[in-house]
């Protein structure tokens, strides 16, 4: 290891130590350069190096103070692809290649080698070529046993490359040339890490005053570049949080605190913004601030203080959190599939969401998963039933600052969240008013106040069919920016069986006495796939906790008990009452053909397992004239047939 002192004017004010790497042609050639520098503020430690020791080397060069590492062709490639040091390459560019292989030429050299370490980034050969006039044979290596093995079977008479080359060339008594434009390559590379060196030092310098300064300030403080990456931040900000103990310099923030990530910052437009948020369970008011350089924009300043000014605003958010995530949902028929895949898709949007869907369709369910699946997630998930806010509507909404009555709005605690709105069929003028504020202005004044609070959490909308004609057009085409409908459960297939099965074992009715009874959910099957579920999840709910509140009360019953038990527990009268919306002969007899009678008479058995006694007189027919029936039925069958 040689030690080289650059003397000469210190210009910079300080002093740099840099780590040149290469093997002993290379180094001889650096040696040379750096005695005709005129620097007394760098000392360059020149070390020998191959592949093979290159991490060893490194390591000891980190450990001796070196800031900056200079270094060429296979060890350049080597130490991007293991380190994070400083490196500045030694330049090569295809002018060089052009050079030597002029030079090859001239030298005599009828067919040129010009060897490249594997890892390097490829070479356009056919270029070369044709510019030098040469033929040009590519040697890849990765090793020097392997590099001297290709130049010992090489069928060129002359090789150009690094100084590796070099070194094993002239042991073998083949003619080379150093890719390396000599005295100029060497010096341009230094003087290149010396600058870099005296960046470092001032921005580690600046580093220590700027973390200095915030160290002890009362406000947490988080301080990113351009590309979101965290520079800058105390123990106050990684409080706030939540991720003490973890190392975030160097991190994206978007990615561990997403509502405060530089590219939503960057995308609004604004210079400063001021907004609260639900961070790690508490309230934050967290200002972000454009840092420029000039006219370009460098990075983002963030101060977060807990919003401690109104309402105890950590307690009412608590209870603002979504608890279902995608992998709740039950269910793999096509039409549940393709609502998910829909709704994770709308997740990634800012826009307004209108869900639409029969009562019990899982509506809620979907809102809470948009939201759990969102950028978002970590923020207030509000729900607004429209239809218990009255006429005040803008205390509840948007907040009061009249002393006494001091309090938060559901807009503002909503932060930048999501707001679930549901009930607006039955919402009052009141509450369209406020509503139709934060939808076209985006911003809103507290009650007695005077301080203009900017909206901006995602509005999802729930709707029933009925409810569409109910409030202003103007609103709902502005809450429903993206749409998503969710099927009934009678459209899900299979679907229902497994609800029932989860619901009865683990779901809201919670006993275990059902578990793992296959055979009992086949004798249901059935029915669970016949009945059309009115209220959808809400009556499958209900069914269920009859259900099992009868099956207790059976001991150990049969197969033909269990259908039973869940004719009772669904309605027998609802039963029948569908069969006859699905066979209108049902309904009236006498006007009835008896193939159209026999017909829905066959189902009354399939499903309900009725006998002829019982289905005359729920029909009101006579039992001999439902035989005659069913007899002529079965003639008249008989004969089509044949």
């Amino acid at each position: 290891m040689l030690f080289r002192n650059i003397k000469g004017g210190n210009i910079l004010g300080n002093s740099y130590k840099i780590c040149f790497l290469g093997y002993r042609k290379l180094r001889e050639m650096a040696q040379q350069v750096i005695d005709k520098l005129n620097y007394q503020d760098t000392t360059v430690v020149m070390k020998e190096c191959a592949i093979e020791t290159l991490e060893q080397v490194v390591n000891e060069a980190d450990s001796e103070g070196c800031q900056v590492f200079v270094a060429g062709s296979a060890n350049a490639e080597e130490f991007k692809q293991r380190f994070s040091e400083h490196l500045v390459e030694l330049h090569i560019d295809m002018s060089d290649y052009v050079y030597c292989l002029c030079r090859a030429r001239d030298m005599g050299a009828r067919r040129v080698g010009v060897t490249i370490y594997r890892k390097s980034r490829q070479m356009n050969f056919e270029a070369l070529q044709e510019l030098a006039g040469i033929p040009i044979e590519p040697i890849y290596f990765e090793s020097e046993p392997e590099l001297t093995y290709l130049l010992e079977h090489t069928s060129c008479d002359c090789v150009i490359g690094a100084s590796l080359t070099v070194e094993v060339a002239e042991r073998l008594g083949l003619p080379c040339i150093l890719i390396y434009d000599g005295e100029y390559t060497i010096r341009t590379s230094i003087e290149r890490a010396r600058l870099l060196a005296a960046e470092l030092q001032a921005s580690s310098r600046k580093e220590a005053i700027t973390d200095a300064l915030v160290r002890d300030v009362p406000a947490g403080i988080i301080i990113t570049d351009e590309n979101d990456r965290i520079t800058t931040f105390n123990q106050q900000a990684k409080a706030l949080v939540g991720l003490q103990g973890r190392k975030l310099r160097g991190l994206e923030l978007g990615e561990l605190v997403p509502p405060l990530s530089y590219n939503t910052f960057y995308k609004s437009g604004q210079i400063k913004t001021d907004h609260i948020h639900l961070l790690n369970g508490t309230m934050v008011r967290c200002v972000q601030t454009q840092l420029q350089q000039g006219n370009r924009q460098v990075g983002m300043l963030i101060t977060m203080l807990p919003d401690s000014s109104r309402r105890k605003k950590t307690a009412d958010t608590q209870k603002f959190v979504a608890r279902h995530q995608w992998k709740d949902l039950v269910g793999d028929s096509v039409a549940i599939t393709q609502a998910m895949t829909a709704g994770k898709q709308l997740a990634q949007t800012e826009e307004h969401i209108m869900i639409l869907g029969e009562s019990g369709t899982g509506k809620s369910f979907f809102a809470q998963c948009i939201h759990q699946s969102s950028p978002h997630a970590s923020e207030p998930f509000v729900v607004i039933n429209a239809t218990v806010v009255g006429q005040d509507a803008s205390r509840t909404l948007f907040g009061s600052e009249e002393g006494a009555n001091d309090h938060a709005g559901l807009f503002e605690l909503a932060g930048n969240g999501t707001i679930v709105l549901q009930g607006l069929g039955g919402a009052s003028e009141s509450f369209f008013a406020c509503l139709r504020q934060v939808l076209v202005y985006h911003s809103f004044f507290s009650v007695g106040g005077t301080t203009l609070k900017v909206f901006q959490a995602r509005i999802i909308t729930l709707l029933e069919p009925e409810e569409a004609g109910r409030f202003p057009r103007e609103l709902r085409e502005m809450l429903s920016v993206f749409s998503l409908t969710l099927p009934p459960l009678r459209e899900r297939g299979d679907d229902v069986i497994e609800l029932f099965r989860i619901f009865a074992v683990r779901g809201e009715a919670g006993t275990v006495s059902l578990r793992g009874q296959k055979e009992l959910w086949k004798e249901l099957d059935e029915l669970l796939r016949f009945y059309a579920w009115p209220t959808n999840l809400i009556t499958l709910s209900a069914v269920v906790k009859r259900y099992v509140y009868l099956y207790r009360q059976a001991m150990n019953p049969s197969p033909g008990v269990k259908r039973q038990l869940l004719i009772k527990a669904i309605g027998e009268d609802e039963l029948l009452e569908q069969l006859r919306q699905e066979y209108p002969a049902l309904q009236d007899p006498a006007d009835s053909t008896p193939e159209a009678i026999v017909e829905g008479v066959a189902e009354m058995k399939r499903l309900l397992k009725y006998n002829d006694n019982t289905i005359a007189d729920k029909l009101g027919l006579g039992r001999t004239t439902l035989w005659r029936m069913q007899k002529k039925s079965g003639a008249a069958k008989a004969k089509k047939e044949e």
